[in-house]
């Protein structure tokens, strides 16, 4: 990604007053009344099929939350396939999976950006077995870390469909919101991803239909 595309894809920081901006600060609100209005709140963000802007919805709305005070952080959970790390201008590594792996201290794979109470934990390195990094004891305890310094975590997950990240993610989180592209996202696909993610007992607060 060069960084014309990660412009882009922060649209919310760098244009505040387009229309699309807008809608993500009421996306971000919605959140915040079909949560309850947690005062902590940790979500997924996932999508039907790759390449369906979740990671450039993760982004946004992360900071939306950001420049509405909230301290946030923004995890890659893509592990197999990370680009916050592009969007933000940070390291790959170390990050998420070598902490979950290899015991990196919690504060060694936080990053912070250049935009004020937003914090970004990459993908981290590549290695094997990362479903069952992603559905594990060290996966819990880093929330719980997290959870203790920021009032948002949003993790950007696989796919539903792609992989059962996204499944395992969500339940240890308040929620997931499902991001679907008009003109790409099938209907029945949508359908299967809502269908996986009430078997496993997901609490679903919304959809984003994503036009870009």
């Amino acid at each position: 990604m060069d960084s014309r595309a990660a412009y882009g894809c922060l649209l919310v920081h760098h244009i505040p007053a387009a229309a699309a901006s807008e809608q993500y600060r009421r996306i971000r609100n919605n959140i915040r009344i079909a949560s309850g209005k947690k005062e902590r709140l940790s979500l997924v963000i996932t999508s039907p099929s790759p390449g369906e802007g979740k990671s450039t919805s993760a982004a946004n709305l992360a900071v939306s939350f950001a420049q509405r005070g909230d301290q946030v952080l923004l995890v890659d959970g893509n592990v197999r396939n990370p680009v916050l790390n592009q969007v933000f201008g940070i390291k790959q590594w170390p990050g998420l999976s070598d902490g979950l792996a290899t015991g990196i201290d919690f504060n060694e794979i936080v990053y912070p950006t250049s935009i004020e109470g937003l914090a970004v934990i990459p993908g981290g390195s590549p290695m094997p077995g990362t479903a069952d990094l992603l559905d594990s004891l060290a996966m819990e305890e880093l929330l719980e870390r997290a959870k203790a310094k920021y009032t948002v975590i949003l993790i950007d997950s696989p796919a539903v469909l792609d992989t059962p990240d996204a499944i395992a993610l969500a339940g240890r989180c308040d929620g997931a919101v499902l991001v679907l592209r008009s003109g790409k996202t099938q209907q029945k696909k949508a359908l299967e991803a809502k269908r996986l993610l009430d078997f496993g007992k997901v609490n679903l607060l919304g959809t984003v239909l994503n036009r870009s």
